[in-house]
């Protein structure tokens, strides 16, 4: 039969208009089954413009005849034709059950929603107690009632006015017991998708597309699915009993016109064919059984897009320094693909360099490399496909740092410095608790010949902080290989399975390979040190140190076993040497891509004791990073006392400092080669104004009396 839904809603109207007004409406209880019988729920309705502040709730318990533990519904504010809740819950309880309740919701903190399923609630007019909607039988226990909702809910009849205060059965319907063992909490679905919310004020026809969004752009494909929702309108075949009608629709493509569609007797999903880089527009219309289009009209349009194909995929992104010296030099980037060769035609560009290599427009897979790249300066790469294509990429080489092996490093900066503030040391760390430059007081862990006295000054830290750490040129095989004085000062107040404290790292920061200390077993003057490729550590050595003894320690990662080891004050007779003797301690299952950092650890005040830390080497082979005699403590320059900071540079300005006051000479080149900034000064220690120098890499040569040294200078 045909639905004269028309006459129902004027029907409806009129009588909202002349028997509620506006008025809030109680439309469904509810007594939730999860712990401690929530959450309670109370779902009042909002008839025309409802000022809560006018209003509040009362309950009545038990058998009891007396009203009380009023709830002021003023926080509710002014709501219009809408829906508001009131509940009692602990935890999410609420949130979980009822999960799309929006802002329009009151939790009472008291004790007037702590009803039980046979207890009574009613809204009233808070200036004169005017009771203006109830649920329950005044002063019955609902027990055994047909109104109790004990681990259920009841819900007030569409259409139904509000009753006062005399509660009018027939206007509900009741359903003790449906959320028994039911919810989320007891392993179901919600309490909204069992009960239903806000059904009370619906009354006309809908449909909507649900699926997909309008708008939204689809990967390309041939099939799209289009998914419908009715609502207030049974769709079925004409005749059959109960069927108010049917879906006429109809399918878009593009500007061409609209194309009708087998009419739909059900909503289930229909599957359209299209065609990659168009776009489509469906519309559904509700239409009654003689194939009229309901009065007044209910229809629904989507419109969307296909994109087109994107068979390109990228892979790994690497980068290679293509030489290793004391200036600025130049690096290689190389991107894989795969998917390529299908008739496509793509645009690779570059910030800067020379693209070369794998094309993706002719070859199927290969390595897209982008060449002559400056070191320091980080490029991006955009690959873009034809018209045929979606295919719209943007990658970044970051450029390497491209320092020779061995990399030395003895701390000779100035006292009371940052650790970070130092050439080629950086955190991306905001703690304020640094790494500090402290004047030296190791001592050589040998106190022989055998192996040179540290020079320069050291490092100190203790507790949690900034974690700085020095790039190396990125290494993929072979083995890498960091040595290293330091002794604890300090193992008070450190637990019993002890902290890391120094790290090699993959270039994208994920630490590899860890270097462990712990207090002695029941002596905190004692500790013992441990090696681990994860977060805990349980391989520790058996010796035990005292706390402020020195130990040179060498930890190695080897790429072809996926080995870390560490030597703990290894025998000088192998320095120097081309082999390495058994290392102290050998752990497995730290899986490496590459590696290309080195970093101190401050973890936290129970994990990292004071630590002192000197004499820093990393190196490709054991020769590099284990020094033979006092001839072999290489320093990183051969002018005493020579620093420069901060580096890089971010307010124009640079100290110079060696440990003479003989006349300097200061000289900044570019990465061309040609000299942008001279100076000379006497004295120790010198600030330059470098506030005409671009940003970029430059090379600082400092020349004082017959010795010279250069740096690298990054200015920001």
């Amino acid at each position: 039969m045909n639905k004269n839904y028309i006459f129902t809603l004027l029907v409806t109207l009129l009588f909202s208009v002349f028997s509620f007004g506006q008025t809030p409406i109680i439309t469904m209880i509810s007594d939730g089954d999860c712990t401690g019988g929530n959450p309670k729920v109370l779902e009042i309705y909002a008839q025309g413009t409802v000022d809560f502040a006018l209003y509040s709730l009362e309950n009545q318990t038990n058998a009891n005849a007396t009203w009380g533990n009023a709830l002021d519904l003023s926080a509710l504010g002014t709501v219009t034709d809408s829906y508001v809740y009131i509940y009692k819950s602990t935890g999410t309880i609420f949130a979980d059950e009822f999960p799309s309740v929006g802002a329009n919701k009151l939790e009472d903190s008291g004790s007037t929603m702590s009803f039980n399923g046979d207890d009574r609630i009613r809204i009233i007019k808070t200036s004169d107690s005017t009771v203006i909607d109830q649920y329950g039988v005044e002063a019955e226990d609902g027990t055994g009632k047909p109104w109790e909702y004990k681990d259920g809910y009841s819900k007030r009849n569409p259409g139904t006015a509000p009753n006062g205060g005399t509660f009018v059965a027939a206007n509900w319907a009741f359903n003790n017991g449906a959320l028994n063992n039911q919810g989320t909490c007891q392993g179901g679905a919600t309490f909204e998708s069992i009960i239903g919310l806000a059904t009370y004020a619906v009354t006309d026809p809908t449909i909507t597309i649900t699926s997909p969004s309008n708008g939204a752009t689809i990967a390309a494909t041939n099939t799209v699915n289009i998914s419908v929702s009715v609502a207030n309108f049974v769709v079925g075949n004409p005749g059959d009993a109960g069927v108010d009608g049917h879906i006429h629709w109809t399918v878009q493509e593009n500007t061409d016109a609209p194309v009708n569609q087998p009419m739909k007797y059900n909503t289930d999903d229909e599957a359209i064919t299209v065609t990659p880089g168009n776009s489509y527009t469906v519309t559904m219309t509700l239409a009654d059984n003689s194939h009229a289009p309901i009065v007044p009209n209910v229809s629904t349009s989507v419109t969307f897009s296909v994109e087109l194909p994107c068979d390109l995929v990228l892979g790994s992104i690497s980068t290679t320094c293509d030489a290793i010296t004391t200036g600025t030099d130049t690096f290689t980037g190389a991107i894989a693909f795969t998917g390529g060769n299908t008739g496509v035609t793509y645009t690779i560009t570059a910030a800067s360099g020379t693209v070369s290599g794998d094309n993706p427009s002719t070859v199927g897979s290969g390595v897209i490399t982008v060449t002559g790249l400056t070191e320091g300066e980080d490029v991006s790469v955009t690959i873009v496909g034809d018209a045929t294509s979606s295919c719209n990429y943007t990658r970044t080489l970051y450029s390497p740092t491209c320092v020779a092996f061995p990399i030395i490093e003895t701390f000779d900066y100035a006292v009371g410095t940052d650790l970070t503030d130092a050439p080629n040391w950086t955190t991306s760390s905001t703690s304020t608790d640094k790494v500090k430059v402290v004047a030296a007081s190791i001592n050589n862990p040998y106190n022989s010949t055998e192996f040179p006295n540290p020079t320069g000054n050291m490092v100190n830290f203790a507790g949690g902080g900034a974690d700085p750490y020095i790039e190396f040129n990125q290494q993929d095989s072979g083995t890498i290989y960091a040595s290293f004085i330091f002794t604890s000062t300090d193992m008070t107040g450190i637990q019993t399975t002890g902290g890391y404290f120094a790290v090699l790292q993959e270039s994208a920061g994920s630490y590899k390979a860890r270097l462990w200390v712990r207090p002695d077993t029941g002596d905190v003057a004692k500790f013992n040190i441990g090696v681990s490729a994860g977060s805990s550590a349980s391989n520790y050595s058996s010796n035990v140190y005292v706390t402020g003894e020195e130990a040179f320690i060498v930890m190695a990662y080897e790429f072809a076993t996926n080995e870390i080891k560490v030597w703990i004050n290894p025998d000088p007779a192998t320095f120097e040497g081309g082999v390495a003797p058994t290392a102290t301690l050998t752990e497995t299952g730290g899986t490496a891509t590459n590696l290309g950092r080195f970093l101190l650890r401050q973890d936290s005040t129970n994990e990292t004791p004071p630590i002192n830390f000197d004499e820093l080497r990393i190196g490709t082979t054991w020769k590099q990073v284990t020094p033979k005699g006092v001839t072999a403590s290489v320093r990183e320059n051969n002018i005493a006392g020579f620093t420069v900071y901060p580096n890089p540079v971010n307010n124009h300005k640079v100290i110079i400092t060696t440990a003479s006051i003989e006349k300097k000479s200061v000289s900044i080149f570019n990465v061309l080669g040609r000299k942008v900034f001279t100076q000379s000064f006497n004295g120790l220690t010198k600030e330059l104004n470098i506030s005409e120098l671009s940003k970029g890499i430059y090379i600082l040569k400092i020349i004082e009396g017959n010795n010279t040294a250069t740096k690298k200078l990054v200015v920001k």
